[in-house]
């Protein structure tokens, strides 16, 4: 098979943008946030299949996707207030610590770290594409919340997003943000269901690929060959016939 299926024109999913051979629907799960979420998309990142954002999408579809395009740039208006929310987080390394951010408390979100109820009133926003994407999106929004940076502890190791090369080490993929965002907040089910649908995402697109050993070596690390196994089971390829 030929290094990827898109290339070729092969035919895909309309909803997870895989082949149908390897189509992962069947295991879809949706995941209701207790905050309000938006993902600032590079228009660069709208029809790839390995985006992430696009996951987000139809992972949390209550979230928005709000297409970023230097000749249509978003208006503060038109991105602040989603869902009525009083405080506005936008996730970036360079932000300030999350664990400060908490202890000083905003207007509108009390004690968050206290459970889901208590971030009904916040706003996430996360920012999707390259570095240097990201870096000129960031600039554009700067001012319209707070730049809050996530802690190492609930990064969680290295990325598990292998269909692309990270930046550096260190930097993960919009969709693992997310993820601990939500492990940092305790919203352990949501987190897990996410990392699920990620993880599956991830799996299925290295096979649709044709990359089966470096598949098999990411499944030995993931927790979908035991949350999902009927999936997993039927995504494997045939073994090679003598």
């Amino acid at each position: 098979m030929a290094r990827s299926v898109v290339l070729r024109g092969v035919p895909r999913c309309p909803h997870c943008q895989i082949a149908p051979r390897w189509c992962v629907c069947e295991g879809a799960r949706a995941v209701a946030l207790p905050f309000a979420l938006d993902v600032l998309m590079h228009n660069g990142e709208v029809w790839k299949p390995t985006s992430t954002g696009n996951l987000i999408r139809r992972v949390v579809p209550a979230s928005r996707r709000i297409v970023w395009h230097n000749q249509c740039l978003p208006r503060r208006e038109d991105v602040v207030g989603n869902g009525g929310a009083d405080a506005l987080w936008i996730l970036h390394p360079r932000g300030e610590a999350l664990e400060d951010v908490l202890r000083d408390g905003l207007d509108g979100l009390e004690q968050p770290q206290a459970g889901a109820g208590a971030l009904k009133n916040l706003q996430v926003l996360l920012i999707d594409g390259t570095w240097s994407q990201s870096n000129e999106m960031l600039r554009h929004v700067d001012g319209w919340g707070r730049k809050v940076r996530l802690p190492v502890s609930a990064l969680r190791g290295e990325s598990r997003y292998w269909l692309r090369a990270q930046h550096s080490a260190g930097h993960f993929s919009t969709i693992e943000a997310l993820i601990a965002l939500l492990n940092a907040l305790d919203c352990a089910n949501e987190s897990d269901t996410i990392r699920g649908q990620f993880e599956m995402h991830v799996y299925a697109s290295l096979l649709a690929r044709g990359h089966k050993t470096r598949a098999a070596q990411f499944l030995a690390g993931s927790p979908i060959g035991a949350s999902m196994p009927g999936l997993v089971r039927k995504l494997q390829p045939a073994p090679a016939r003598d």
